[in-house]
């Protein structure tokens, strides 16, 4: 199998032929041996010293001779096979101006990953990173995961507002009594299967709330905090973007007509 990434940053003033050699030298050292008999035709090692002139050769060695006397080409293309016992990669390195273009043939995804990896490591590329695309409710199954207290005011606004929505159609879940501000595996794995988490926070310590919607909001998940009106709440650790709607005290019904309007339509 094939896997091909292109990377869009890597140094200006990267030193290709330390990169190059550090990459074989890494396979040498993982026991791979180079194959230039292999079948394959397309096996070379191209340096584009200037818009008139190239230079190319079929082994490694001959290569990186090339890279020492001319070290800042304006491009390079190699592709080589190696070998390990009947194990058999093939490699590919394309180095643009503007990017760097990168394939590995293997059988076996682990070794194309590290290869990758260790390619990414000496030619120090990457990728900018992309900012989150904001969650949308007209993505989100009807799924939701309900953190509150487990005192009675919590759990009575918890009832309360678990039958509303599943009244509505909605498929939802709880913690079942964990308090604690370390996130137990079994409530995270809850959290993971809903698209939709919701938090009660009254009365009463809140701090392991928060941190549960931490999780969710790593996770990507819609969240909406409902928080009764007379308490102080700190948003800490989760930020600003989140539902936020408030309720009076003893009145969590209040939040129902809101909900209509954030949450997914059937």
């Amino acid at each position: 199998m094939d896997d091909t990434r292109n990377y869009k940053i890597y140094p200006n003033d990267l030193d290709l032929y330390n990169a190059y050699k550090s990459f074989y030298e890494y396979l040498k050292k993982c026991d791979y041996k180079e194959n230039t008999e292999h079948k394959c035709k397309e096996i070379e090692f191209k340096a584009y010293i200037s818009d008139e002139r190239s230079l190319r050769t079929h082994k490694t060695d001959e290569f990186l001779e090339i890279l020492k006397q001319y070290p800042n080409p304006n491009e390079t293309w190699t592709h080589c096979h190696w070998n390990k016992g009947k194990e058999d990669i093939g490699v590919s390195i394309g180095v643009r101006r503007s990017s760097i273009e990168t394939n590995i043939h293997a059988n076996d995804l682990t070794i194309i990953g590290g290869l990758h990896d260790k390619i990414c490591e000496v030619f120090q590329a990457r990728n900018p990173k992309r900012e989150k695309s904001p969650v949308l409710r007209y993505d989100l199954k009807r799924t939701v995961f309900v953190a509150h207290r487990f005192d009675k005011p919590g759990n009575d606004y918890a009832n309360e507002l678990m039958r509303f929505l599943r009244r509505l159609g909605f498929e939802v879940i709880e913690g079942e009594g964990y308090e604690t501000r370390d996130i137990p595996a079994k409530v995270a794995d809850r959290i993971k299967t809903q698209d939709i988490f919701m938090c009660i926070v009254s009365g009463g310590d809140h701090s392991w709330i928060l941190s549960e919607a931490a999780y969710a909001k790593g996770l990507s998940k819609y969240l909406i905090i409902l928080v009764q009106d007379d308490l102080t709440f700190n948003k800490g650790i989760i930020g600003t973007d989140y539902e936020h709607i408030p309720f009076p005290a003893n009145r969590i019904e209040k939040v129902f007509s809101p909900l209509l309007y954030i949450l997914p339509a059937s």
